[in-house]
């Protein structure tokens, strides 16, 4: 099976909730694993509206056989909002407590190296929010790299929570976090499991981005990484980020038809 042949079968089986009968962890250069990534997310079609970074601390990079972090892009059809329900498909292996920052201008400036301080005058917003991450081939967990990155870089939603109010006022490496499933904590974190801050995740992805020609746009939403690892999700169950003061963001599973 060649690539294009790959990018359509994890499309439709995205589109469907089947799963695609492809055989991806035979897919073990990056390159390759992107060019079907770029096929796939044409075949799957759906307005880009920016980017999810994986393998963000030590133990996801252990749990996919990452040398680093990695990124993906996100589109339109896949962003929910806080309290919302999906309807449940047999992709979904957990989900993520994760900040997301809204950018508010191109960044960075062609011919400009990014940095953090005017990295932090580029973001327009943050906001907690979940991934739900998953995979389009059978198999237990997420898939290994670089095959996950054929794999829409395991992205399966982004639920979007509350804004976090004056947000540079907020160590955010320092904030606690809690993965709930129907009220039992599963999972605790920090910010700071998000290579030591999410910032430093957002800058890492402007740097790779600038590296390629390549820039945030105004209204561009970033995903930075998990803050704890996964909590499990189940048919009918709802889970929950607790961000403590900063609030939370939950999403339910519609049970199984």
């Amino acid at each position: 099976m060649n690539k294009e042949d790959i990018a359509k079968s994890l499309a439709a089986a995205r589109v469907s909730g089947e799963y695609a009968a492809v055989d991806i962890t035979a897919i073990d250069q990056a390159e390759a694993a992107e060019d079907i990534l770029a096929a796939a997310g044409v075949f799957y079609g759906g307005r880009r509206i920016g980017y999810k970074v994986g393998s963000t601390s030590e133990a996801a990079q252990k749990a996919t056989g990452a040398p680093g972090p990695w990124f993906a892009p996100m589109v339109e059809s896949d962003l929910s909002r806080d309290g919302t329900t999906l309807v449940w498909k047999k992709h979904y292996r957990g989900v993520e407590c994760e900040f997301a920052f809204r950018i508010g201008e191109t960044y960075p400036v062609f011919d400009t190296q990014p940095n953090p301080a005017s990295l932090r005058q580029a973001v327009a917003a943050c906001h907690l929010a979940l991934e739900v991450a998953g995979r389009r081939t059978e198999g237990e967990g997420l898939t290994r790299y670089p095959a996950v990155l054929a794999d829409f870089g395991a992205h399966c939603a982004f639920v979007l929570g509350p804004q976090v109010k004056d947000w540079e006022n907020y160590d955010l490496a320092e904030v606690a976090v809690s993965g709930l499933r129907d009220g039992v904590v599963t999972n605790k974190g920090s910010g700071a499991a998000v290579m030591g801050g999410p910032l430093n995740s957002l800058l890492w992805l402007t740097e790779r981005l600038a590296e390629r020609g390549q820039q945030l746009q105004e209204g561009d939403w970033v995903l930075t990484g998990t803050t704890m690892g996964i909590v499990v999700p189940e048919p009918g169950s709802t889970v929950t980020g607790d961000f403590g003061e900063l609030g939370k963001v939950s999403v339910n599973f519609a049970r199984e038809s």
